[in-house]
């Protein structure tokens, strides 16, 4: 790999690390604080709202200049949203929803900068290892985190604990806003390309696109469920910790091995293994919800999410090059991320409308974790499909969208 992939790798590390130590606690911090799901999801659906709008600008910009523009934009916009949490203290729901919008925009910035330099500084021949790499170094720093945070935490009482580590993050990306300085990348100096953000482009992006759609009502919306979760059946930020720690410490692992072992002629297998695996995770947890479910959904859920990940991954970036749309591949970024936030926004929408129509809030995140547990194994269905992505064949059929 080339100087600026290992630059960015670190800058990775490091952004996980910062995310880690108050990532899981953002949504507990301001379930504290209105001991309610809806505004949870409602924040949570705001940003999700925000952050492809915010493609979009990163994409202009982008392409203005380059991704590194867009990158140290996004690691300062994340800086100001844990200023304002931290010294401005909380102002009622109105203030988290405002939160929302700018973590929607760091979201926007950092994403589109970061996706667009991977594919940047990596080519078809060593992308896995880019992929595999990014995957454990950020699992190691995203498990040190956590249980750090929690342990801070524990030590303090009331909220204090949260505000200190609130405050260790906005120093993290300070840091990072100056390590990405380090990079370097010649300005792209071109037009954002509008059609290509909002079509289909061609038969096999079109699949990366559907893949992508079902399984966004899974990804983050379980994640933020399953932390209020926890909170709530052990109701210690320790325990919380200590299941972070397990779960990175698990899919940094498995990371390295999927790297490793799944070549080219096992990667449907590896789609498929990922998928049942998600499934049979959130299946425990259905079942009744205590500490030994809780532990069998994180050890389950972190083994195999990788084997789907890095396959879906790695597909959208050789989809792009099989196309020979390089050029493109900002837009092609933007456009994936409109379908990833529409799966969310559907999610998070239809979570908030069942959570205000019925009492037991319990009973129905049971009932909504069977429904986006089960539509992964969609959305593996439609990334196996494409075989001559998964297998590394050089050529495929491509038709053109008009």
């Amino acid at each position: 790999m080339c100087r600026n992939a290992k630059i960015l790798l670190i800058v990775s590390a490091l952004f996980s690390f910062a995310m880690g130590l108050s990532g899981i606690f953002i949504s507990v911090f301001f379930w504290k604080e209105t001991s309610s799901f809806v505004v949870i999801v409602i924040y949570n659906l705001i940003h999700y709202i925000t952050t492809p709008i915010t493609f979009v600008l990163a994409g202009i910009l982008a392409k203005k200049k380059n991704g590194i523009w867009s990158l140290r934009l996004g690691l300062l916009m994340y800086a100001v949203f844990y200023a304002l949490i931290l010294f401005i203290g909380n102002k009622g729901i109105i203030y988290i929803y405002c939160l929302g919008i700018i973590f929607g925009m760091a979201i926007g910035f950092y994403w589109l900068a970061f996706n667009t330099l991977s594919f940047d500084f990596t080519h078809v021949n060593n992308r896995d290892t880019f992929n595999g790499f990014n995957g454990s170094c950020s699992g190691i720093s995203a498990a040190i985190a956590p249980i750090t945070s929690a342990y801070i935490i524990s030590r303090f009482s009331g909220l204090k604990g949260y505000r200190v580590v609130f405050l260790l993050t906005l120093i993290i990306f300070l840091v990072l806003f100056l390590v990405s300085g380090a990079l370097k990348c010649k300005n792209y100096s071109n037009e954002l390309n509008f059609k290509k953000i909002f079509s289909r482009n061609c038969d096999e992006w079109g699949i990366i696109r559907i893949s992508t759609f079902f399984w966004a009502f899974r990804d983050v919306i379980i994640v933020f469920i399953v932390n209020i979760l926890i909170m709530e059946t052990t109701g210690s930020e320790l325990s919380l910790g200590k299941f972070a720690l397990i779960s990175s410490l698990v899919s940094s692992a498995v990371f390295i091995l999927v790297q490793k072992v799944i070549k080219p002629p096992y990667r449907k297998v590896s789609i498929y293994i990922g998928t049942i695996g998600t499934f049979l995770a959130i299946a425990a947890l259905v079942v009744k919800i205590t500490n030994n479910t809780l532990f069998i959904y994180t050890v389950l859920d972190a083994f195999a999410i990788p084997f789907f990940l890095i396959q879906l991954s790695s597909s959208t970036f050789n989809v792009i090059n099989k196309t020979n749309e390089e050029n493109f591949r900002i837009e092609y970024m933007i456009n994936k991320d409109i379908v990833l936030n529409s799966g969310r926004v559907i999610s998070s929408t239809i979570l908030v409308f069942l959570l205000n129509s019925f009492k037991n809030s319990y009973s129905i995140l049971k009932i909504y974790l069977i429904v986006i547990g089960l539509l992964p194994l969609i959305s593996g269905y439609f990334l196996g499909k494409l075989k001559s992505v998964l297998e590394g064949t050089t050529m495929f059929q491509r038709r053109s969208r008009g």
